[in-house]
């Protein structure tokens, strides 16, 4: 188990659809272990006969070997800092972080990173149905507890311009968990979600699938107990050089749905921001 996926692949000679295959694995690894090879397929344009094929055609017994060996592989080398204390977050960022005095460079580089892997990792496919389903949806609810808490917040204000019914339950009092109770399947939800997990996050995601609602989790790791209840999964990079999670990413999937509500209905929103302008502009100060 020492070897890891990219080098088990160029160990073997690949077809050119089998090439398609593992790129889009390589690239994808964290999605892969939530997905079918039915579903695979579906993105790469292949059959799911092909992605079990190429899993063992690199030396697995079938897709489920492949998932559990990258399963192994993401938890040894892509330890989060989120299951750790504060104190130890910040040792631990420190010592990998700061080795050079071209410290700004590095800050830029991550934060790059953070933000194109969080938007091209999800599917345009899975982005228009979050966008759909909240456009449908008759009350949307935004939940982001603890480090999730600012995203949801400023999510709420922005979708609040462009459509009715918004809430944001970003604490664990009774009065804000009872929004829950009040949803069901005409409503939606997005669940901004990040370790250190605690159980009051899995109780969320119980409540809304027995109700019926829509949920989009919006994580950076499959581990999230919010997972088996989620209808949609937008995974997201959230790596930071100090100790607390990086929302770069988290924002720009974020706007990435706002942008594509927009697109889908233009007039609508159109018209709700001007009326917004008129009941604001006797309070806007004049230059």
């Amino acid at each position: 188990m020492d070897t890891t996926l990219m080098n088990r692949i160029m160990e073997y000679s690949l077809t050119k659809g089998q090439g398609k295959i593992a790129d889009y694995i390589l690239k994808n690894e964290k999605r892969v272990l939530g997905m079918t090879a039915k579903e695979i397929g579906k993105e790469i344009g292949v059959s799911d006969a092909s992605v079990i094929r190429f899993a063992r055609t690199i030396g697995f017994d079938g897709f489920s070997d492949m998932k559990e060996y990258i399963q192994h592989e993401l938890a040894k080398d892509r330890e989060k800092i989120g299951k750790h204390s504060l104190y130890d977050r910040f040792t631990m960022q420190t010592h990998k972080y700061i080795k050079s005095k071209d410290s700004i460079n590095e800050v830029i580089q991550l934060m790059g990173i953070n933000l194109d892997t969080s938007l091209r990792q999800n599917s345009e496919e899975r982005y228009e149905d979050a966008a759909d389903r909240l456009l449908k949806a008759d009350k949307k609810v935004i939940i982001g507890l603890r480090g999730g808490k600012g995203c949801a917040v400023q999510f709420s204000r922005l979708l609040g311009h462009l459509t009715d019914k918004v809430s944001a339950v970003t604490e664990e009092s009774h009065d804000q968990l009872a929004k829950l109770t009040e949803l069901d399947e005409s409503d939606a939800a997005i669940f901004l979600n990040f370790p250190r997990y605690y159980k009051i996050d899995e109780k969320i995601g119980e409540i809304l699938s027995e109700r019926n609602v829509y949920c989009c989790l919006i994580t950076d790791s499959m581990e999230s107990p919010v997972v088996k209840y989620a209808d949609e999964v937008l995974l997201v990079e959230t790596e930071h050089c100090g100790f607390f999670h990086s929302m770069i990413g988290v924002e720009g999937v974020l706007e990435y749905l706002l942008i594509l509500m927009c697109w889908k209905e233009p007039q609508t929103f159109r018209q709700k921001l001007i009326e917004r302008d008129k009941v604001l502009d006797e309070y806007r100060l004049t230059q």
